[in-house]
């Protein structure tokens, strides 16, 4: 992906978004806010069986595990003390953070005088994000053409850098069993386009109490990392370090209460996620004995959104995610390329997330 390409986009937007704050027909808002998450420990896809992944504090070393000690991959890798090994969970867990702020303008655009197009509007969103590893920008377009339908498009432009003490990258290549020199620099670019379904109940049924809501919203987002080859790995974030430079789809669903309390949303959300890319999501597949390249990956679970005080508004989640069981002779191996799945998939509490935002 052309960096100036994208830089140039991000750079656009900021501009429209900056100019059309002197014309009185646009509502300005801006918030800042933060993302907490903690992720609960486990033995991250070690064959135990079962449908639910159970979380465990007490990490497996490879060291007392006879299958990868008298494996292929554990003679030529070794223990955990060796850069290409790990042990499976870390005894406390993970956590995530990254604090944001976001501007936004909305003006009305083609407003009808029925219900279903009196709300229309145009709305440009610029929202800087930085995290302990990394720092990027998003910038975003959506138009509501009716009243159940959103129109969206963004790019995004970023680098991270590591903090080598706690082992994470904040950007970097994954593409070795021994990625101790690996490739750190560089810079991270996304573009999608995408669309939300959304229905109210209280717009066809009226009522303080009928807000039941549903929404839905997919994207096609292509990712892209300046120092990556076609078909090489790499991280951002600190995530799992499974990230290509290709398509991918991204699907938010969500179903819930919109109550006229301070306890204002209770229901279900989830998040979808599979690869577009033809070559990606071949690479290697969960019925070849790979390491999973066409899972669909699943993130759902309750959620509640809560009115503070003075524009102050938190989300609590408690997510669960869906994964693969991987053989005991390949999944202690760091780099993800060398697993060899299952074929058995389990469900497991993945993390309880918390997202603060205050409204100026």
């Amino acid at each position: 992906m052309p960096q100036k390409t994208l830089i140039r986009s991000l750079i656009a937007i900021g501009l429209l978004a900056a100019a059309f704050t002197v014309l009185p027909a646009w509502e300005i808002d801006e918030s800042f806010g933060s993302n907490f998450a903690y992720y609960l420990d486990d033995h991250k896809g070690y064959p135990e069986g079962g449908g639910f992944l159970a979380p465990s504090y007490s990490p497996l070393d490879p060291a007392d595990d006879s299958a990868w000690t008298g494996g292929t991959l554990g003679s030529s890798l070794g223990n955990s003390d060796d850069p290409g090994v790990r042990k499976l969970g870390s005894g406390w867990g993970a956590v995530e953070l990254e604090a944001f702020y976001r501007y936004r303008a909305k003006m009305p655009f083609l407003q009808g005088s029925g219900p279903l197009t009196a709300d229309n509007n145009l709305t440009f969103i610029a929202k800087p994000v930085f995290t302990p590893v990394s720092l990027h920008v998003e910038g975003e377009v959506h138009w509501t053409p009716i009243a159940f339908l959103k129109v969206q498009a963004g790019v995004l432009a970023g680098t991270g850098w590591p903090l080598s003490f706690l082992g994470l990258h904040g950007l970097a290549l994954n593409n070795a069993d021994d990625i101790t020199d690996t490739t750190v620099s560089g810079f991270v670019g996304q573009v999608y386009l995408g669309g939300t379904f959304q229905f109210d109940l209280a717009a066809v049924v009226p009522g303080e109490y009928n807000h039941v809501v549903i929404s839905a919203a997919s994207k096609a987002r292509y990712i892209g990392y300046s120092q990556a080859d076609s078909k090489e790995a790499w991280y951002w974030r600190a995530d799992a370090g499974r990230n290509f430079n290709g398509w991918e789809y991204r699907g938010d669903y969500a179903l819930g209460w919109m109550a006229p309390w301070r306890v204002n949303f209770i229901g279900i959300v989830a998040e979808h996620r599979f690869w577009l890319s033809q070559d990606i999501k071949d690479m290697s597949t969960i019925d070849s004995g790979g390491w999973g390249s066409d899972l669909h990956d699943w993130r759902f679970g309750p959620a509640v959104n809560v009115a503070l005080k003075d524009d102050h508004g938190l989300t609590i989640l408690l997510q669960f995610k869906n994964g693969l069981y991987y053989t005991e002779d390949t999944v202690y191996a760091r780099w993800f390329d060398n697993w060899s799945a299952t074929g058995e998939k389990y469900i497991k509490w993945d993390r309880l997330a918390l997202a603060y935002t205050w409204n100026l």
